[in-house]
């Protein structure tokens, strides 16, 4: 009796997997963000001269941007879904932690809900006077709770360092007592720790680009719109990949 070897799925081409990540909310809005992004630093070089075609990248700019928000418009709803969880305990965090958590979520939430409030003045549905204050309040909480996410990232990168130490130590003390053992499991803790370390490292790129927007937006900081276009590509880019391996499962 023979048996047929296991014949492999063929991968998919560039331009499927390009369909199936657009066809996800997650690959739409990172390719909106991008395009915007691009939009962005084309208006600042000004590498396409003359009044009416920079008009129009700034048309594309704006437009994507205000589409950008539908995708985020009930997003408060999963931030303080989050918060929830993290007030009854369940996540297993520790007490700084937990608090630097439930700050970032309950920022992040506080800035989708604020921004929700002006959606109809930027549709031009019904404009009102407070649209400027209440964006600029809203961008603060944003500026801090991606402040909050690098800071719990590094914490996090500071104690899976620490814990991988002493976990490598406590392997290697049970690898000599079990001497007599004909075959060792395979130890799958540092991939673990691997992959939790590279996913606080790609927190930290993303978030701390993205921080720029909000610190120059309420003024706290003097960066470019240049530099702020190419942050947004960076971050874009960097938290894009994840999406991307995912839409293709």
């Amino acid at each position: 009796m023979t048996v047929k070897p296991l014949t492999q799925k063929p991968k998919p081409n560039l331009l499927r997997q390009f369909a199936n990540f657009t066809r996800t909310v997650a690959g739409l809005e990172k390719t909106c963000r991008l395009i915007q992004s691009f939009a962005q630093i084309v208006i600042e070089l000004n590498i396409t001269p003359g009044s009416t075609t920079t008009a129009q990248w700034q048309t594309t700019r704006s437009q994507l941007a205000l589409t950008r928000r539908f995708f985020r418009f009930f997003a408060f709803i999963d931030c303080f879904n989050q918060v929830y969880g993290l007030l009854g305990g369940a996540q297993g965090l520790g007490l700084f932690m937990t608090l630097v958590e439930i700050g970032r979520w309950s920022c992040l939430g506080l800035y989708l809900v604020l921004e929700d409030l002006t959606i109809l003045h930027a549709l031009g549905v019904h404009p009102v006077a407070w649209n400027t204050p209440v964006l600029v309040e809203a961008f603060k909480f944003w500026f801090y709770s991606l402040a909050l996410s690098v800071l719990g990232a590094v914490w996090g990168l500071l104690f899976t360092s620490s814990s991988s130490a002493s976990s490598k130590t406590t392997s290697n003390e049970k690898k000599k007592e079990d001497k007599n053992a004909e075959k060792t499991t395979p130890n799958t803790d540092n991939s673990q720790s691997k992959a939790q370390r590279a996913a606080l490292m790609k927190r930290i790129v993303v978030d701390g680009c993205d921080l720029l927007i909000p610190g120059v937006f309420v003024g706290w900081m003097q960066i470019s719109d240049l530099v702020i276009g190419v942050t947004m590509v960076i971050s874009t880019v960097v938290s894009g990949g994840d999406a991307w391996v995912k839409a293709q499962g």
